[in-house]
């Protein structure tokens, strides 16, 4: 029997009283953050939202940078994410984000980290978010926003490393 994925857990979540923070509704005036300032720290309520903000994208179509209006590349997919639940501003090209955050060995992600794949040989050309179990959510180009396992030999040969945006809880 395989485990619960993160999102059946974080819906359990939100169904049993997790409400948004006042911070977080709409109307806000704040400035949108850069991806240089790191400052957010997780807790139960911000996963449990930022899971339900990557869940909304699940089965989304793809469509390439050249009309990504009509749909998700891999890129815009994390950039959206990420604007959505705290402002960050993540550069739109995937081998520009893999320059941004701090460095996080394949062994340390975490919920919320962004993991890099060399997929056309010429360095980092797609990206996911990593969500607990070994998976990660990204936009596929042949299925849309997809959960796949980082251990399928397809994607365990082409990682190329991961980064961290977002500060978490350290134990």
């Amino acid at each position: 029997m395989r485990a619960p994925t993160p999102f059946i857990l974080l819906l359990f979540l939100a169904c049993v009283g997790c409400a948004a923070h006042p911070r977080y509704r709409a109307g806000s005036a704040v400035k949108p953050r850069e991806v240089n300032q790191i400052s957010v720290q997780f807790s139960t309520e911000e996963y449990v939202r930022f899971g339900l903000i990557i869940e909304t994208y699940l089965g989304k179509p793809y469509a390439g940078s050249s009309k990504w209006e009509e749909g998700l590349d891999c890129s815009k997919f994390t950039g959206d994410v990420y604007k959505s639940f705290n402002r960050t501003v993540l550069p739109r090209q995937a081998a520009d984000q893999f320059k941004e955050g701090r460095d996080i060995p394949r062994n340390r992600l975490k919920f919320g980290d962004l993991v890099f794949f060399n997929t056309d040989g010429r360095g980092i050309s797609h990206v996911g978010i990593a969500v607990g179990y070994n998976e990660f959510v990204h936009a596929s180009s042949s299925r849309g926003v997809i959960i796949s396992d980082l251990s399928e030999k397809y994607w365990a040969k082409r990682f190329a490393g991961a980064r961290r945006i977002i500060k978490t809880h350290e134990k």
